[in-house]
């Protein structure tokens, strides 16, 4: 696995989820990067989708924000792995992220920021898949 660090729109509200070890979710975010043209423009690529796997009280801030803010800009950090599908139909390539980080982008948009009490915060965020 690489390492990675993107920023995109949430395609939709993810779902928060509760497993053995706590708050997980998994958000599909949509990455679309700015390519450079001969003549010194720029024109928007093809847009990749991410599948970003969050979890603990980053899972539940983001979902929380997601509700409130719908689609949102969001920048995720952590263990990137891609996977290739072929079938009858052709191929497909999914990008899979573990996030270590993810925070909400301030482009374009404005947040309102809340800490969590000390031991809320102070916790660890046990990965739980």
């Amino acid at each position: 696995m690489s390492y990675i660090t993107r920023t995109g729109n949430l395609a939709a509200t993810p779902t928060l989820r509760e497993g053995e070890r706590g708050a997980y979710t998994y958000a599909r975010v949509i990455v679309t990067d700015r390519i450079r043209q001969e003549d010194g423009s720029y024109t928007d690529g093809p847009a990749t989708a991410y599948d970003v796997a969050v979890s603990g009280n980053q899972a539940t801030n983001l979902v929380e924000a997601a509700e409130q803010g719908g689609n949102i800009r969001v920048t995720f950090s952590g263990s990137y792995r891609v996977t290739e599908y072929k079938g009858e139909q052709g191929s497909r390539i999914q990008h899979e992220v573990r996030a270590d980080e993810i925070g909400v982008s301030l482009r374009g948009q404005s947040v309102t920021v809340q800490r969590n009490s000390a031991s809320a915060a102070d916790s660890c965020d046990d990965t739980p898949f």
